[in-house]
């Protein structure tokens, strides 16, 4: 078996995520929450801030949690999936209604499904498989109880 194939990596988010790609991110966040009571966004970003040159990956994913404001959905049921391209590091980060009821072996199954996509520069694949997995593990722990009120956007961030 060879081992002389070579990955290609784009060199931007936006190239690794063109508009047709986020479409069908979109589209999978919407049926990631159909039937839960999650609010899921997807935030991925280029690289880090200069100001942010000493963060964790966590740290910056909380920063982007409240710029975005999911703190304030009414069950803190906000999950984020913050995606730091140039790095190739991510963090999921659930709000406190999301921890108390979801296991965190959640969160490592997610994660290891899209550190598998993403060494492999499945990027699109590797977000809704991720999205897949999440929606697993928030189906049972996060049911929806009358009519889903979409408190966040599904679409996705990009910057």
């Amino acid at each position: 078996m060879s081992h002389d194939h070579v990955i290609h990596f784009p060199p931007h988010a936006k190239d690794a995520f063109p508009p047709a790609a986020l479409e069908r991110i979109s589209h999978a966040v919407h049926e990631t929450e159909k039937g839960t009571s999650a609010e899921v966004r997807i935030s991925i970003r280029d690289s880090r801030a200069t100001s942010e040159a000493g963060l964790s990956i966590k740290d910056i994913a909380m920063k982007e949690f409240l710029h975005l404001e999911m703190e304030k959905t009414k069950d803190r049921s906000g999950i984020l999936l913050f995606i730091l391209y140039d790095e190739r590091q991510f963090y999921v980060l659930g709000d406190e209604g999301v921890h108390k009821r979801t296991a965190p072996e959640g969160w490592q199954d997610v994660a290891a499904t899209l550190k598998s996509h993403f060494k492999q520069a499945e990027f699109e694949a590797g977000v809704i498989a991720a999205l897949k997995k999440m929606q697993h593990h928030v189906r049972e722990s996060m049911p929806l109880s009358g009519e889903h009120t979409q408190e966040l956007p599904e679409e996705v961030v990009i910057h």
